[in-house]
């Protein structure tokens, strides 16, 4: 996985246990999860959008999970 989630073990006791992304922005070297949009244009070919999110401290119900949807190379 190229950015799993991590423990969130300084967080209030209800999310404690629970995975999450960090807060650094970097793309390479970053934990902040970067989620594609799911936009794309339409009119003889079909492309996909460019635009992301960056989210810090996005929250999961489990651990190791990624982060970045879709996957990212953060090498």
């Amino acid at each position: 996985m190229a950015n799993p989630s991590n423990a969130l073990w300084d967080a209030p006791l209800e999310w404690q246990g629970n995975g999450g992304s960090g807060d650094n922005d970097a793309l390479s070297g970053g934990d902040s999860a970067y989620r594609n949009s799911v936009a794309g244009t339409q009119g003889g070919t079909y492309s996909q959008s460019g635009v992301y999110s960056i989210t810090k401290n996005l929250m999961f119900a489990y651990q190791e999970v990624e982060c970045d949807s879709p996957a990212r190379d953060r090498s």
